[in-house]
């Protein structure tokens, strides 16, 4: 979206407060209510689209038990490191992530086993049918951790925290980790398991648990959306022609080409620029992790759905600017 009031190559160059986005959309109300003499109810934000419990979404993987009685084909395919883990106290409550990270050591690990040469058919067949079941209940094993693991749970229901009006610590992480998911996603769908054992999935979701930063866009971009919408109800209620009659000046409108100034140009319209920012470049890498799992309605509707919502409230709110600009001395104009 153009807003001519201020062209978004320069929103960059203006400076802004230490406010977050939501403090800042408070007070730019508060001034509006006052030098409008009007008011508008605030109302509860409304609720998120629901997500699913992870006790309905996850997937039991098959249970397959892997008897080698032989101990040197054991050793000769460094399968007994991986059984013994898997056979240990830690590995029989595994959670999700470190499931998922135990499956792919596993088929990387049979798939050079069974490019060896082998004297005992028996046993080759016994391993070969294990790895095709292994890379059949996979993408389960993927899923699971997508949905069920307690960092991305977070991150998907979002936290009641705004984030700032520009340059939020941790983007440029949480853009890592999530083009690192799926780089893991795209070798699981190319079954390169040697390269997507090698993805060190706790690092990532650490990354993601650190910042919070998907959780703080979710909730921004909610909160941004219901805010404008409670501004826009505010200014429907004042036609710019009531402000001034047969076009003549006032201190009411030197003192609202300042708020449009100090306030919307350099915090509301900078907060919403970087909201577009971040929504741009993080939602398709959310998008294609969650597009064939449960998830992918609801977040559609808490990511993009909301963020189109917002630009939309916002295009209405700039609109009511340019009336105003258009019927009354006041000369708008963007800060350089």
């Amino acid at each position: 979206m153009k807003v001519w009031l201020l062209p978004l190559l320069l929103i960059s160059l203006i400076a802004c407060s230490d406010n977050n986005g939501g403090k800042a959309l408070d007070n730019y109300q508060q001034r509006l209510e006052r030098v409008l003499d009007t008011e508008v109810a605030n109302t509860p934000l409304p609720a998120a689209a629901p997500l699913a419990e992870p006790r309905d979404l996850k997937h039991p993987l098959p249970d397959l038990r892997l008897d080698l009685t032989d101990a040197y084909a054991t050793r000769h395919c460094s399968l007994d490191t991986l059984i013994g883990e898997r056979n240990s106290s830690l590995g029989k409550v595994y959670s999700a992530s470190k499931q998922l990270s135990y499956e792919l050591r596993f088929l990387s690990q049979l798939q050079h086993c069974l490019q060896q040469s082998w004297d005992n058919s028996a046993l080759l067949n016994q391993l070969q049918q294990v790895y095709q079941q292994k890379q059949h209940s996979i993408d389960i094993a993927f899923n699971n951790m997508l949905l069920t693991d307690d960092t991305l749970r977070k991150e998907l229901l979002g936290i009641r925290k705004a984030l700032p009006l520009q340059a939020a610590s941790g983007f440029s992480e949480t853009w890592q980790a999530l083009t690192e998911l799926n780089r893991l996603q795209q070798y699981i769908a190319e079954q390169n398991w040697q390269a997507a054992s090698q993805v060190d999935i706790e690092q990532q979701l650490q990354l993601l648990y650190r910042y919070n930063f998907v959780a703080r866009l979710q909730y921004s971009l909610r909160a941004a959306n219901h805010q404008l919408a409670q501004l826009n109800r505010l200014t429907e209620a004042v036609a710019p022609t009531t402000l001034c009659p047969q076009q003549r000046d006032s201190e009411q409108l030197q003192i609202l080409a300042n708020v449009f100034s100090k306030y919307f140009v350099s915090e509301i319209q900078l907060y919403t620029s970087e909201l577009s920012r971040y929504q741009q470049q993080l939602w398709p890498l959310l998008q294609q992790l969650y597009q064939r799992t449960d998830l992918n309605t609801p977040l559609t509707l808490r990511f993009e759905q909301t963020y189109l919502d917002m630009r939309t409230e916002l295009s209405q709110h700039v609109k009511w600017w340019q009336a105003l600009n258009n019927q009354c001395p006041v000369k708008l104009t963007a800060q350089q």
